[in-house]
């Protein structure tokens, strides 16, 4: 350390300035990376240059105070200053598949006065082994007021992503919906195309995908607008966007997601639909969340409002 400590142990990871030590008498230390003077690992350590290079070797500093990383294969790297490098991880070990997700569910319930009940819920599901991702995602609403349902429908999606490099990867998808209040029997969408991932770590993830598609829509009554008939098909283009963030050590997780669906044959038919929220972790894998949701559809059924709107407060479990 640059105050003439010396620790040692075991490092884990370094991201956002902070350095995750394991020691065998203090446990585990996050240390400010611009406070450690020198450092040395007796086993490789997996270290990002920039430029989408990633380097796996042990690490020394020279009397120079610079950083020395000799690779497992090849050339020794040039001199690193230590406020060079930004993140770096264990190696991680073969590639196997491996799973990660979310599931979460809100309720509330009022008697009396008023009597309302209201559950959602809604649920993430990642399978993977680079360079292949399959994702999956679906949400559930009910309402019922004075016993009278007022809220009924669902969502779906599949997403396959194949990797191409480490940021660019080519990627097929669908989705589909149902929503009995807006007299919405169906709506399914598929689209392929190329994506880009500008952030992937346990920190911060953002990614993009873009693509032609076609979509079939099916309603409950034949709609004048769309020539008096129950039923239509377009093709469409289609974009997704993912985020998500940790912030200050882990105290919370902002997420949104949004994807834009238009039609190539109608352009006056196209839709919004946006998931924004933050997380909050609470002990072991649990954490509750409050969810906003927001969907536009520029030509909805007849007599349908364009916008639809909710605030969803969830418990959860992480897996």
């Amino acid at each position: 350390m640059k105050n003439g400590d010396r620790i040692q142990g075991t490092v884990v990871s370094l991201s956002q300035g902070k350095l995750v030590f394991k020691t065998g008498y203090a446990g585990q230390l996050n240390i400010s990376w611009d406070q450690v003077a020198k450092l040395t690992t007796d086993e490789p350590m997996e270290v990002s240059l920039g430029d989408d290079k990633t380097v796996t070797g042990k690490l020394t500093t020279a009397q120079s105070g610079d950083l020395l990383l000799k690779p497992e294969e090849g050339m020794p790297q040039p001199p690193l200053k230590l406020s060079q490098v930004k993140i770096m991880d264990r190696p991680k070990p073969p590639a196997t598949w491996d799973f990660s997700g979310n599931v979460n569910a809100g309720a509330s319930k009022e008697t009396g006065n008023t009597n309302t009940e209201k559950y959602s819920l809604i649920g993430n599901l990642k399978i993977f082994k680079m360079p292949h991702v399959f994702k999956f995602y679906a949400e559930f609403h009910k309402e019922w007021s004075n016993q009278v349902l007022n809220k009924d429908s669902w969502l779906g999606s599949a997403t396959y992503e194949r990797f191409l490099t480490q940021k660019w990867f080519l990627w097929g998808g669908g989705v589909v919906q149902m929503d009995q209040f807006k007299d919405l029997d169906l709506r399914a969408n598929v689209a392929v195309g190329p994506g880009y991932q500008f952030w992937h770590s346990n920190q911060k993830n953002l990614s993009v995908k873009l693509g032609p598609g076609y979509a079939y829509e099916k309603y409950t009554k034949k709609m004048k607008e769309f020539g008096n008939v129950d039923n239509r098909e377009y093709f469409s283009g289609y974009w997704v966007l993912d985020f998500d963030m940790w912030f200050f050590e882990k105290t919370f997780q902002v997420f949104h997601h949004d994807d834009f669906l238009y039609d190539f044959e109608i352009s006056s038919n196209w839709l919004v639909r946006t998931r924004t929220g933050i997380r909050f972790p609470l002990v072991s894998h649990l954490f509750t969340s409050f969810q906003f949701n927001y969907d536009w559809d520029n030509q909805p059924a007849n007599g349908k409002d364009q916008y639809d709107q909710s605030w969803i407060f969830s418990i959860g479990w992480e897996f």
